[in-house]
């Protein structure tokens, strides 16, 4: 194996692995208020950490280190993506009340206004 494959097949991989635990971090000391859901093209973020979720969990034919880091990737951004929406809900929740804004009154069903 040359120097060239062994970082492709080790430098790529650990480069991702890296680049979710930074995203971890960051969701961590981020504000809350910056999170948003996703819209639009942002939506294929969501198909790539199933299709590495999946690889990681169901694909036989992958080598053990294959399995190893796209598991390690999606287990992050799945940790990333729940730190922010709690923080961003519990922002939320005291940012409410602090406006004296109260929340929408809930609709019956069947109700037309």
């Amino acid at each position: 194996m040359s120097l060239w494959e062994a970082t492709s097949r080790v430098g790529g991989p650990l480069i991702v692995v890296v680049g979710a635990a930074v995203t971890v971090s960051v969701a961590f000391s981020a504000p809350p208020g910056t999170f948003s859901r996703p819209r639009g093209w942002q939506w294929a973020w969501v198909g790539l950490w199933l299709m590495a979720a999946g690889d990681a969990a169901f694909g036989n034919d992958r080598s053990w280190f294959e399995r190893a880091w796209k598991g390690a990737t999606a287990l992050l951004v799945a940790v990333a993506v729940t730190v922010a929406v709690w923080r961003h809900h519990r922002w939320r929740k005291r940012v409410r009340p602090a406006d004296g804004v109260s929340a929408p009154a809930e609709r019956t069903p069947g109700s037309t206004s």
